[in-house]
């Protein structure tokens, strides 16, 4: 009976739940949040920010969340914070590269009558 005692325990610590690499932090409650309300978007970017704010060395920060961050601030119209945020996720996650390019660019200032990249005439 004694030699269950030790198993027991090895067995209880064991079952701590599951460890995640990322800290989402609520993420998918915060876009569910969003969705059903999408007047919510400050507030949403609010919680972005202070959960990046939690990991400032991106130790456990997971991929997109600086590339989300940055989008509600391109929309927002804070463009050039957002090309930080893009620019950070693209060092963070390098196969995110092309899209972050991308969004890097339409945050540049757009010369009047120039066409958006890609629709220009052949």
């Amino acid at each position: 009976m004694k030699c269950w005692i030790p198993l027991l325990l090895l067995f209880g610590l064991g079952c701590t739940g599951p460890q995640t690499r990322y800290d989402w932090g609520g993420y998918d409650s915060q876009l569910y949040t969003l969705m059903k309300d999408p007047s919510g978007l400050e507030n949403y970017g609010l919680a972005l920010k202070k959960q990046m704010d939690r990991h400032p060395d991106d130790k456990r920060m997971p991929p997109g969340l600086h590339a989300e961050y940055g989008y509600v601030l391109y929309v927002t119209g804070h463009k050039p914070e957002a090309v930080a945020q893009f620019t950070r996720e693209k060092a963070l996650w390098p196969e995110s590269a092309l899209i972050m390019d991308r969004m890097i660019v339409n945050c540049a200032p757009k010369a009047a009558g120039t066409p958006a990249p890609g629709l220009e005439a052949k």
